[in-house]
């Protein structure tokens, strides 16, 4: 990401991109602990990635998304 990253909140700056959903995406999976191995938090180590996760999270139809479908953890 830091390579294409621009000074907005989204991997290609201010516009959302596929590559930001797919971000949200996989962020999300670890997230619900779908890889038992691997800590939910792994991707916290990353503020880009972190930075377009949260970006993502608080659009308003993913905020709508969420309320009607709750996201469900692994284990």
């Amino acid at each position: 990401i830091s390579g294409i990253h621009g000074s907005g909140p989204y991997v290609l700056g201010e516009t959302l991109s596929v590559a930001d959903l797919a971000i949200f995406a996989s962020v999300t999976a670890f997230k619900c602990g779908i890889l038992e191995f691997v800590d939910r938090n792994v991707l916290d180590a990353y503020p880009k990635i972190k930075g377009v996760y949260d970006s993502v999270s608080t659009l308003p139809k993913v905020v709508e998304w969420y309320k009607k479908h709750p996201i469900k953890t692994f284990y």
